[in-house]
Formats: C-alpha cells, sequence, structure tokens
C-alpha cells in the first residue's frame, strides 16, 4: 500500500504543471481498492510537551497503533509500565462529535472525560454503551525531565470515528445443533492481521449467550497452527493444530464449510484449503449448501378484511381468505417455503387462527390475553405469548402446544417477539414499567426439533423509547420500528447484532414493518393504512388499505 501512495504522489507531482486553473468544479468519491489500508503515522512526543499534550498525543497514537504494533504509543509511556501496558484487553469507544474534555485529577495527573457510545471486549464483541467515562493517567518525569505516563489502564480509548477506520465486523459462522443452518456471532477486528484473528475467534468459539443453541465441527482444543493463516491469489490456507485431525470426513467438510462462510468477510478470499503443520488435509468439498429456509417472495398483509399479498404492483386477495371479517385478523404470519405449518392470524388480538383456505375452515390453536403478534420458525413451530409474562412463551403446531421456559421474563409485558430464520435465535421486546428492552436469546431445542428453553439474554438496540414492531433483516440484522429518546416519533432502525444502528429516513405515522433477507425489503405500513417499500435512500407509497405486512418468519 505504501508503494501505492508513493507512485500515486510521483503522478501528482508530475502533472502538476498541467493542472487545471479554470473550468467547472466535479465531485469525486475515490475508492481504495479492496484489501489494502492506510498506514497513519502517528508521532512521537515532541520536546518540553505539557502533561495534556503527553497524554492527547498518547492517545492519537495508540488510536492507529495496529500498523506498529503501538511502538510509538508506548513513547509516550513510563519506561516501567511501556511494556505491561496490554491494548488488547478491550476498547471504549467515543463520540467523535463531543471532544473529549481533559481536567487535571486529584493526583495531578489528567483526568479524559468521553461521551462513550460502545465498548468492544477482548474476543472483539461489541455492545452499544452509552455514557459518560473518565480515564485517568497519573505522569512522572523521566530522566531527561519530560513527562511520561506512569499509570494508566489497559485497553484502548478511541473515538467512534478512528475505530471504524481501524476496524471491520466479520460475522463467525457456527452450526445449528441439526448442521442445517449456519449462525452468525458477528466480532470486530482491527485490519491489521484480520484473517489469523478472525479464524483464532472461530476456533476459540461462540459468544456465552448463543453457546447453548449451536454447535461447531472443529474438535475441541483445536488451535491455529504455526503456519496461521495466508491468502493469495483469493486462496486461503488456514494452517491447524494437530487436534484437527481427530475429526471424521464429515467434521472436516463442516469445518471447511465454517471456514469458508466466516473468511468470506475478507473480499479477496474465494476458496480455503486446510493444512496441519504445513501438510496439505484432505477435507474433501465444502458440505453441502448450508442455507437458512426461503421466505415467500411476496409480502402477505390484511386488506378490507381479507388476507392478500402485494406483489410488487398492486395487493391482491389470497383465494379462501377473501373474508376473514368476523375473525377480526391481525398480525398474519406464514410459514417459510417448505415448512409445514399454516399461515396465521390473531384473531381480536385473544386467539391464534390459522387462515382458511378453500374446502378447510379456521382452527382456534391458541388462546390468550393480548397476544404478541406471532412468528413461525423453520421447524413449523408458531410462537406467541400473553402480554403479561409468567416466565415462559406459548409454541403451537397443528396439533400440539407447548411452552418454552424463560425465566427472565417473568413479569414483563411482551410486545414483539421473532424467531430467527435459523431457528436458533429470537428477539424479544418486553417492557418493565416505563423502559423497553429489545433481547437476544439462544433457543434451546430437543432431538426432534421443539423448543424447550430460552438461553439467557443479550440487549441489543439500546435507548429506544419505544418499539412498535421488529423483523429480521437478514442473519445480522433486525429492523426495530421505534424512537430513541432525541426523536420525536418512531422510524426503522437498522440494528446490526454486535454492531452498530442505522436510522432510515422516517415515514410518517408509520405503525408496523417486514423484511425479507436484505435492507432493500424493508416494507412499512402506516396508521391509515398506506403501504411503503423502499426507494432509493427513501421510501415509495405503493399501496393503501392495508394492515400489519409480514414476510415468512
Amino acid at each position: 500500500m505504501r508503494a501505492l501512495l508513493a507512485a500515486l504522489a510521483v503522478l501528482a507531482l508530475a502533472g502538476c504543471s498541467t493542472l487545471p486553473t479554470a473550468g467547472p468544479v466535479h465531485t469525486a468519491n475515490p475508492q481504495i481498492p479492496a484489501g489494502y489500508t492506510v498506514d497513519v503515522l502517528a508521532e512521537g512526543p515532541v520536546m518540553d510537551a505539557s502533561t495534556q499534550e503527553i497524554v492527547e498525543g498518547f492517545l492519537r497514537a495508540s488510536a492507529y497503533g495496529f500498523s506498529d504494533d503501538f511502538a510509538v504509543a508506548r513513547q509516550y509511556l513510563a519506561p516501567a509500565v511501556a511494556d505491561e501496558w496490554n491494548p488488547a484487553t478491550g476498547v471504549r469507544i467515543y463520540s467523535a462529535a463531543a471532544n473529549p474534555a481533559f481536567t487535571r485529577a486529584a493526583d495531578g495527573g489528567i483526568r479524559v472525560t468521553i461521551d462513550q457510545v460502545a465498548t468492544l471486549d477482548s474476543s472483539g464483541r461489541y455492545t452499544e454503551a452509552v455514557t459518560a467515562v473518565t480515564a485517568d493517567f497519573t505522569l512522572v518525569r523521566d530522566r531527561d525531565g519530560q513527562w511520561r505516563i506512569a499509570v494508566l489502564a489497559d485497553g484502548l480509548l478511541i473515538s467512534d470515528l478512528n475505530f471504524q477506520q481501524t476496524f471491520s465486523w466479520s460475522p463467525l459462522y457456527f452450526l445449528t445443533d441439526d448442521a442445517a443452518s449456519l449462525v452468525p456471532d458477528t466480532r470486530w477486528y482491527p485490519f491489521e492481521g484480520r484473517a489469523a484473528a478472525i479464524v483464532r475467534g472461530l476456533l476459540g468459539g461462540p459468544s456465552g449467550w448463543l453457546e447453548p443453541a449451536i454447535t461447531t465441527a472443529f474438535p475441541n482444543g483445536t488451535t491455529l497452527g504455526t503456519g496461521g493463516v495466508s491468502v493469495q491469489d483469493g486462496i486461503a490456507v488456514v494452517d491447524l493444530s494437530a487436534g484437527a485431525l481427530t475429526a471424521g470426513q464429515e467434521e472436516r467438510s463442516l469445518m471447511l464449510t465454517q471456514l469458508h462462510a466466516t473468511l468470506s468477510s475478507i473480499t479477496e478470499v474465494r476458496s480455503v484449503e486446510l493444512t496441519v503443520s504445513g501438510q496439505r488435509v484432505d477435507a474433501g468439498e465444502a458440505a453441502r449448501e448450508l442455507t437458512i429456509p426461503t421466505s415467500v417472495a411476496s409480502p402477505v398483509m390484511i386488506s378490507d378484511g381479507a388476507l392478500a399479498r402485494f406483489n410488487g404492483r398492486e395487493v391482491v386477495v389470497v383465494e379462501g381468505a377473501e373474508d376473514l371479517g368476523e375473525l377480526e385478523p391481525s398480525h398474519p404470519a406464514v410459514p417459510f417455503e417448505g415448512v409445514d405449518a399454516p399461515t396465521v392470524v390473531l384473531s381480536g388480538g385473544d386467539r391464534l387462527v390459522t387462515v382458511p383456505s378453500p374446502g378447510i375452515p379456521p382452527t382456534v390453536l391458541y388462546e390468550g390475553e393480548d397476544l404478541a403478534p406471532p412468528s413461525i420458525d423453520r421447524h413449523g413451530w408458531i410462537w406467541t405469548s400473553a402480554a403479561q409474562n409468567p416466565g415462559n412463551l406459548a409454541v403451537v403446531t397443528a396439533g400440539t402446544a407447548g411452552t418454552v421456559s424463560a425465566p427472565w421474563l417473568t413479569g414483563r409485558t411482551v410486545e414483539q417477539l421473532r424467531v430467527a430464520a435459523d431457528g436458533a435465535r429470537i428477539v424479544v421486546v418486553s417492557r418493565v414499567g416505563e423502559v423497553v428492552r429489545i433481547e437476544l436469546a439462544a433457543v434451546l431445542r430437543d432431538r426432534t426439533g421443539t423448543p424447550i428453553v430460552l438461553g439467557e439474554p443479550i440487549r441489543i438496540g439500546e435507548g429506544f423509547a419505544n418499539v412498535g414492531d421488529v423483523s429480521w433483516v437478514d442473519q445480522s440484522t433486525v429492523a426495530v420500528l421505534g424512537s430513541v429518546l432525541s426523536e420525536p416519533a418512531d422510524r426503522v432502525h437498522l440494528v446490526t447484532i454486535g454492531g452498530t444502528s442505522t436510522a432510515l429516513p422516517p415515514v410518517e405515522d408509520a405503525v408496523s414493518l417486514t423484511a425479507n433477507r436484505n435492507a432493500r425489503s424493508v416494507v412499512v405500513a402506516t396508521a391509515d393504512g398506506r403501504l411503503y417499500v423502499r426507494n432509493g435512500i427513501g421510501w415509495r407509497e405503493a399501496a393503501q388499505g392495508v394492515s400489519d405486512p409480514a414476510y415468512s418468519g
């Protein structure tokens, strides 16, 4: 990359004599080729710098320290701590829009106060955490009379802008217990040494909250070998420890599948080869394609008391479901393609009812007070919950009803729930008093695929004061229709699990949404029955007289 930048600089200087001095102004959006990073060369401490200047310089140098293994950043530290400071223990990320505040601490050192927006742990797990945070730095003079930092906390303190320039997010792919689907566990790693870090993360196993619901094909104790990970001509060669040889041929094939899916986040990786101690391992071909089930192509919705589909041009009533008025239908749920489950609606808010089809009348599957909108998983189970939760969720099929234990929901008001297409995770929106919680939990199942218990949850989407609806956009993103404290009305937010959130342009009076595989598929309905679809960076009104759109799931 340095050679590329140098060549560009020479060309720029050579062309100075012919630079235009007149003519129209044009905009440009230069792109750095995939796989390249730009090295930012930090400066060491200057002579006679003040204590605040030393701390400021250290923060600048440590923000880009991955390019030089923090060599420049350590120049700001006293010799006794330069080798002991560990930047890899975690990252505190603050808003670049609010500069750090520097004050003198009680011991004469420097206290830095930041508006923290997120944290990153030592394993690359990102957590939104908005709060004011302080960091103290104690300084001493060295033998030359220069100030150096003698006491500081391990880890890094960098702005969100520096974070985006230094780190990238990578989903690590694990397996559902039946090895039918891949499940991502998002981590963030520095650009420097990213391929090896990704593989180490994969071999280290999933995050604790997700672990009970998934598995991995790698034998216990498998680590990255001395050969590490090399990427050349689109081929990633991954060297593993000898423990990998204990895997059978089917497990090796699944190992290759996990590695290929995980390393595909590095754009130049097209295929993966395995070695142990540098010797090629025959892993065969990657396992059969492991995919999540396919959603219906067109969302369904309620239209004038009927169940209808929006085909991209118009709203068309579903045969057999032309007149559901007596059911007072709302919130339809549709099974994935090939899944043996009925399409259902809420009837009057207190009954879960199958949608009639030609010759087949509706059937009441479940009754409860003020039910949450239903969700159908890839195993055919239909999920719902009474608003006042007793510590479990209700699940039903055409002939069976049961409960899924979730003690952490006891006493809460459950407002929304959606099972991921992989069937291993569920997002639940609940309210504790006036506090809204959006949480993600693992779904534990028995060998038949029957859900039995939810694992301990993690919170996502911090700061929401209200949530009207949620939908899975893809395996790593949840669309949340809601408002954070600074917003006057609900709007669509794309919440990356283990990552950042993005707000889409608002739709006036939006009350429900659905999505299918990507952010371009998000569909929104309003309180007065208008249907909006994505149009460029905004929205386009596509239909009227509808409510509660739903793709599969």
